[in-house]
């Protein structure tokens, strides 16, 4: 009778261990963030022009990447954007902080030329590298991103604006476009974001 009672015993233990693994497997596999549909359609690696070289997306690899296009003698949304960036990147502390980086692509190659970028986007954070390219490479940039922009074709002076999309891209450690926020984002939100996609 008492051996029963103890494979009975141990036939209950082995099942709710089963059943405990299952559902700690459960919540660690509906825990991990999911990349939307439509992010998946977009992006894709690119090589531009940094004032110490070229930059690729894939020098990135094994980092999370906020990626944001614009241009220097924007008014407005850029330098809030940026502010943004970096005010989420200073939220993330240790390795987080090492695994974690900023890029700001000039869609303006005519005025912002790569010495002007690496000034501009240090004023923000060094840990953001401003880069930019061709008007050719711009534009498939622009296209597999899904970035919309308008450089005045023939301006009268320097003073011209540049009319563009306002994403800021959260690229995860593989290289794909994982989120989207605007400048209007919490840091604090954009850090958390990062940190899932860390994980």
């Amino acid at each position: 009778m008492m051996k029963k009672h103890w494979k009975l015993i141990s036939a209950i233990s082995v099942m709710l261990l089963f059943a405990a693994g299952v559902a700690g497997w459960s919540v660690w596999h509906h825990a991990r963030p999911e990349i939307p549909g439509y992010l998946k359609r977009m992006g894709g690696d690119f090589t531009l022009m940094s004032a110490d070289g070229p930059v690729s997306l894939h020098d990135y690899r094994g980092r999370v990447v906020l990626v944001y296009f614009g241009y220097t003698h924007c008014p407005d949304v850029c330098p809030m954007a940026l502010g943004v960036i970096a005010s989420a990147m200073h939220a993330l502390k240790g390795s987080e902080a090492s695994h974690a980086a900023g890029i700001f692509v000039s869609v303006d190659p005519r005025r912002d030329h790569p010495d002007l970028l690496k000034k501009y986007t240090a004023f923000f954070d060094p840990h953001i590298v401003g880069v930019t390219g061709s008007n050719t490479v711009l534009n498939q940039v622009a296209q597999n991103w899904h970035v919309s922009f308008s450089v005045p074709k023939a301006a009268a002076d320097e003073n011209y604006t540049v009319e563009h999309s306002t994403f800021i891209y959260l690229v995860n450690a593989k290289g794909q476009i994982v989120e989207l926020f605007d400048e209007k984002t919490s840091p604090k939100l954009i850090a958390q974001a990062m940190r899932r996609w860390l994980d």
